[in-house]
């Protein structure tokens, strides 16, 4: 149980997928929100009084378990971890280099594990908790060679955590489309059309959608765990 009735959701990387939407919305569903940002950060995008910034590197796992500790020491635990660490880099497969391998798999596989292990005991500390891993539906369509590797290995990081940590911890993911983000709109109309006319529901993932898909997971699917779910339009299905 929370301390206090006080419930504690991290979100590993406020400039990461969705990531304000993810801290404000959490907020507003009652959570006590601690956001991988600084306070300047937080400022700028109007997070109120129940949300603290507290920095570290996810692609550092040291770091990462620091950091996780001293939040279990001030709150007691914690009760929801957000995982939406974003790395992207795309080259033809004869063009991939170490450095792009090593990046998209360093931040987006990695980061995942590093805070997925390290949030285990501050939420077996109240009695169970959730991870909500978010990642992009590239690991379904193979779509980027290097990041779509990444992706696959965070969907089947969710599964073999979900089996692992269970009862106690419910593990899923959330893979999004391609995300409705500004340089959508600055490549003009016709691009976007372009994209729009691949998906069935006829527009694009939204950092809305995640947010509001998180705080499902982070209050209720109480009979869910091990799932990825793909908040595309129905894209993959073509």
């Amino acid at each position: 149980m929370s301390v206090d009735g006080e419930k504690v959701a991290v979100v590993t990387e406020l400039m990461g997928t969705a990531g304000i939407e993810l801290v404000l919305a959490l907020e507003q569903s009652g959570f006590r929100v601690i956001a991988n940002a600084t306070e300047a950060e937080l400022l700028e995008i109007g997070a109120g009084e129940n949300v603290m910034a507290v920095s570290f590197d996810t692609a550092m796992e040291s770091n990462v378990r620091e950091r996780f500790g001293a939040l279990n020491d001030l709150f007691g635990g914690i009760d929801v971890v957000v995982n939406n660490a974003l790395a992207w880099a795309d080259a033809p497969v004869d063009e991939i280099t170490e450095a792009i391998w090593a990046e998209v798999i360093q931040k987006n596989l990695k980061a995942t594990f590093y805070a997925s292990r390290a949030a285990i005991p501050g939420l077996l500390a109240r009695g169970g908790g959730r991870i909500i891993n978010i990642t992009s539906s590239a690991g379904l369509t193979g779509a980027h060679t290097a990041y779509a590797a990444a992706c696959a290995g965070i969907m089947s990081l969710t599964r073999s955590l979900a089996v692992e940590l269970a009862p106690a911890i419910h593990v899923n993911c959330i893979a999004t489309g391609l995300m409705d983000e500004p340089w959508i709109e600055e490549a003009g109309p016709d691009f976007r059309a372009s994209l729009v006319s691949k998906v069935p529901l006829k527009r694009l993932c939204t950092a809305a959608d995640v947010a509001e898909f998180v705080c499902f997971l982070a209050q209720g699917g109480d009979f869910f765990t091990g799932q990825v779910f793909v908040l595309d339009g129905g894209e993959v299905c073509r």
